[in-house]
């Protein structure tokens, strides 16, 4: 199983968007997929209709997290064929990190190896443990995907992630995950800020970033606001041509 952690410590980036993408996309492949939300906000979890029975049924990623509970009593099998979705709740937010151990997420799902072919943990905008649990999960073979908006405050964010996928590892001196720079709502047409973000980018991590990137649309909003991914809500737009593109960067990065 191939883990694929969605992380940057700014808000506002596609982080959601980007997993839940990805995760349908790699779904329609036939591959088997897990999306964990690591998120308080549960914006992925929406995504599936799923927050209310699974606040009702005690089946989120703080039982798979504290609760010590394995991923195969906690999944739900969604509308789409082969995708499995662990929720997360608001009540994510009230519990007590120094309880958490760095690795229970790796441990969880090197468990679950054989069950899935890709994983994708939507990370909360949140230097904390959950974000390394993310890390440490995606350090051994997987991939850290750091999506970027190119405004005149890129570097903030994306800074602090790279320097937590490094710091984390090298404290319990595991392998330093992989990671790319996804710039994301690229406009048609770049206005100096966004500009000026492409070369902040351009000169920090010149080898680090992929080639694809997603293209600004209305469609992107119009699925968000139906809870619908826009690969599914409207397959032939751009940004949903630029997400099958990237699951295919990403597929051969992780070959």
């Amino acid at each position: 199983m191939r883990t694929i952690a969605i992380s940057n410590y700014k808000g506002g980036v596609g982080k959601t968007t980007t997993a839940v993408n990805l995760a349908s996309i790699y779904a329609s492949q036939g591959k088997r997929v897990l999306l964990i939300d690591l998120d308080p906000q549960a914006s992925a979890t929406d995504f599936f209709g799923l927050y209310e029975r699974a606040a009702a049924e005690d089946r989120t990623s703080i039982e798979l997290l504290y609760g010590g509970r394995p991923v195969s009593k906690l999944a739900y099998e969604t509308d789409t064929d082969g995708l499995s979705v662990i929720p997360s709740t608001i009540e994510l937010v009230d519990q007590n990190e120094l309880l958490l151990r760095e690795q229970r997420l790796k441990f969880a799902l090197d468990d679950a190896s054989e069950d899935y072919d890709v994983c994708l943990i939507d990370c909360s905008p949140v230097m904390k443990r959950l974000a390394f649990n993310a890390y440490l999960a995606a350090a051994d073979g997987g991939l850290v995907v750091i999506p970027v908006k190119l405004d005149s405050t890129v570097m903030r964010g994306t800074a602090l992630t790279v320097e937590a996928t490094k710091s984390i590892a090298e404290a319990l001196r595991m392998p330093t995950p992989k990671y790319r720079i996804l710039r994301t709502c690229v406009p048609g047409r770049m206005t100096n800020a966004e500009s000026t973000g492409a070369q902040v980018l351009d000169n920090f991590f010149p080898q680090s970033q992929f080639e694809t990137v997603i293209h600004a649309s209305s469609k992107v909003c119009e699925g968000s606001w139906q809870w619908k991914p826009v690969t599914a809500f409207e397959p032939g737009s751009r940004p949903a041509l630029d997400y099958a593109a990237l699951a295919e960067e990403i597929s051969h990065e992780l070959a």
